[in-house]
């Protein structure tokens, strides 16, 4: 009995390994996110929060410094999407996506743009219709390589990532136990972009991230922190 102990204990020891080491496939990622998307049934919904602008989003806002003001996030799935901001040093500034195009009232910061346009394709996506076929593009626009996934770790946490492995290559990451995305990494115009979704144990709850966070050429741009939200909220069109 004792000389078949190691040899069990070996074969325990490599089929953990091996449970540990096992990564889906990209298509079986996204299969996993958008129905987790579709089980949380959000179609409308508004996310209150603040918004913290630096570096030369600052700057694009009218700012000097550091600009902190109130935001507010709204969801009108799939597709459509605004952020609004309001402060003394701000005014009022929306950035709205709708159909694939993104508009501004007030002034242009583009990291604004980045972010909801994220926020927008990633918890927006859904399975029914083409929804997983337009994940799938929206990637591939950002230049992921859709064909291979690998293992690494976001904020203590064990995530998928779909992309290369190189450091400057285009990626998307998604929590590995709750299939919902953590990062997107891309670079565009020669800027690298890096946008995250920070802590799903959020005051809106688990289908909005405690923290959305912009960052440009490695430097912090906007972080939005959530305060509260409402994922049944009367939504009217012509936010969009």
């Amino acid at each position: 009995m004792r000389r078949l102990r190691l040899p069990i204990l070996l074969l325990t020891v490599l089929a953990v390994r091996t449970a540990l080491a096992y990564v889906p496939a990209p298509g079986a990622i996204f299969r996993h996110l958008v129905t987790g998307r579709d089980e949380q049934r959000i179609s409308t919904a508004r996310v209150e929060g603040t918004l913290v602008l630096s570096g030369s989003a600052s700057s694009d806002a009218g700012g000097q410094g550091e600009l902190q003001s109130d935001a507010r996030v709204y969801l009108k799935l799939p597709g459509r999407c605004r952020l609004e901001m309001s402060g003394p040093e701000t005014g009022k500034l929306a950035v709205v996506q709708s159909g694939g195009q993104l508009k501004t009232e007030g002034p242009s910061v583009a990291a604004l743009g980045v972010g909801l346009g994220e926020v927008c394709a990633l918890l927006g996506a859904r399975s029914a219709g083409d929804g997983r076929a337009e994940l799938e593009a929206h990637l591939r626009k950002r230049g992921v390589n859709t064909g291979g996934s690998w293992l690494a770790r976001f904020g203590g946490q064990v995530a998928y990532v779909v992309g290369g492995q190189k450091d400057g290559d285009a990626q998307f990451w998604v929590f590995k136990d709750s299939w919902l995305p953590a990062r997107m990494r891309w670079t565009e115009g020669g800027t690298q972009w890096d946008v995250r979704f920070v802590d799903y144990n959020s005051p809106a709850g688990d289908w909005f991230p405690r923290v959305v966070e912009v960052s440009r050429n490695g430097e912090r741009q906007a972080r939005f922190t959530t305060l509260s939200g409402d994922p049944r909220a009367n939504v009217p069109d012509r936010l969009f």
